[in-house]
């Protein structure tokens, strides 16, 4: 429901009739006390001439304590001779009554003290009170007066700003709402005319400049509106032409991706296959060493050492060149027996991994007279065979490295597994500068980190600050079930 809004004129004449009334109140209220006070002044200093009167008369008459005496005069005033006089009193120098004579009532009266001196000693005093019947009377008439003036000038100030108010306010500002609709209607081509007072005027051209600014506008915006509608047709045929165009890299895309994904696969199947081809190649090698050549040693080995008891029996002096040769030939074959088994360890195995990493420390301190250290945690089975191999040929590689390139002296291998996160560390302390280039140079290091990665792990190499290299192999040892 809509609220009832008053006019501007009635607004106007409210506050009008309103200030009027506060501005008489104010100033009719200001006579007032102004008068009160001239009046209770006055008859103030009439008070106070009566008081200073009468001390001057009847001194002598105070001065004896004359009750009598002070009556007999006051009686000559009680009849009305002294207007607004209704009481007075004489006291002594210490104030107390010597006599008192009423003349009239006043609950409220204007009290005024003389003092009564004597050879310039005050020996008492005389004071007189006076009615306020003249103030209250003046107050009537100044309230009269005051609601007569206020009243009388309100109603025709009031009459007057009406018609003033219709004639130069309300029907200008009429005149202008009748325009505004039409403008607000649609046409801003239309313009009001000059006003005959100057606001009126002001208020004219700033809606004739509105009226062009919105028209102008208008335009703008019909334009742009346009041209927006046809940018958003090319815009979205262009969209169109963009979806399609991002399907078909889309449908490309995957199709690369699936190709790259089979190659991947594929490639990782032939390095599968190719790791265990070569398994099984060094396997069929150590074997063959085993079989054959370490066979074929042990007997000539055996043949050699007849040979050198014979001639050793005859005293023939080539015994003690066939006793070294006997001893190179021994050698040999515990070196055969050493390379057979490093090519097929036997008992490899998850269960096995940490018998066959200690065999093969001995065997390579044997092979290349050099220390090897290795220990691991209380509990490290490694559940997955294809880890356990490949972590073994790592060793085996990182040893080969360490001792043909580095020169090491000592390495310290090192085996931990803490649930299925494995660590795997092999430290040598060798020159370690040609195994630690960034390019990763030899087919042993590429070969190192393709079983790494195989495995599902990460290795990693390092130079050490005291020399050597280190190799640190991270990895994971999962159930086949829980395995891609």
């Amino acid at each position: 429901m809509k609220s009832r809004k008053t006019t501007l004129v009635r607004a106007l004449l409210a506050w009008l009739l309103v200030t009027l009334v506060c501005v008489g109140l104010a100033m009719g209220l200001t006579g007032y006390w102004v008068i009160k006070a001239s009046v209770e002044a006055s008859i103030g200093r009439r008070a106070q001439q009566m008081a200073d009167s009468l001390a001057d008369q009847l001194r002598e008459h105070v001065w004896n304590l004359d009750d009598g005496s002070l009556r007999d005069h006051l009686g000559q005033h009680s009849s009305g001779a002294v207007p607004d006089l209704v009481h007075v009193r004489f006291l002594t120098e210490f104030e107390d009554p010597i006599c008192e004579v009423d003349l009239g009532e006043e609950p409220d009266p204007i009290i005024r003290r003389s003092p009564v001196m004597r050879e310039g000693r005050r020996i008492g005093f005389v004071e007189t009170s006076y009615s306020r019947r003249g103030v209250m009377d003046t107050q009537r008439i100044i309230i009269r007066s005051t609601a007569l003036v206020i009243g009388g000038g309100a109603v025709a100030i009031f009459l007057v700003t009406i018609w003033l108010m219709r004639m130069i306010l309300q029907r200008p500002l009429v005149g202008l709402a009748r325009e505004l609709r039409s403008i607000a209607g649609g046409d801003y081509s239309r313009r009001l005319p000059a006003g005959e007072h100057r606001e009126i005027d002001i208020i004219n051209r700033e809606v004739n400049a509105m009226g062009q600014q919105i028209e102008e506008r208008t335009n703008q915006l019909k334009d742009e509106i346009r041209e927006r509608k046809e940018a958003e047709k090319a815009l979205q045929a262009l969209r169109d032409r963009l979806e399609i165009q991002v399907t078909e890299r889309t449908l490309a895309l995957q199709r690369a991706y699936e190709d790259l994904a089979q190659e991947t696969k594929e490639r990782r199947q032939t390095q599968d296959e190719m790791l265990q081809i070569a398994h099984r190649e060094q396997q069929r090698i150590g074997s063959d060493i085993h079989d054959a050549l370490g066979q074929q040693l042990a007997g000539a080995s055996f043949l050699l050492g007849s040979l050198e008891k014979r001639l050793r029996d005859r005293g023939i002096p080539e015994t003690d060149l066939a006793a070294e040769v006997g001893e190179y030939l021994r050698d040999a074959v515990s070196k055969a027996r050493h390379i057979a088994y490093g090519l097929a360890p036997t008992g490899l195995s998850e269960e096995g991994l940490i018998d066959a990493l200690e065999a093969l420390t001995e065997n390579t301190e044997t092979l290349f007279h050099m220390k090897c250290d290795f220990s691991h945690t209380p509990v490290c089975h490694i559940t997955d065979g294809t880890v356990a191999v490949h972590l073994y040929r790592i060793v085996q590689e990182a040893l080969h490295n360490a001792a043909s390139h580095g020169k090491a002296g000592h390495v310290w291998i090192s085996l931990a597994l803490d649930g299925v996160d494995g660590v795997l560390t092999i430290r040598d302390n060798g020159s370690g500068l040609d195994r630690c280039e960034p390019s990763r140079h030899g087919m042993g290091l590429r070969i190192m980190h393709f079983r790494a990665e195989t495995i599902g792990g990460e290795l990693d190499m390092s130079i050490n600050e005291a020399g050597g290299a280190t190799v640190t192999v991270t990895f994971r040892d999962l159930p086949p079930e829980e395995k891609e």
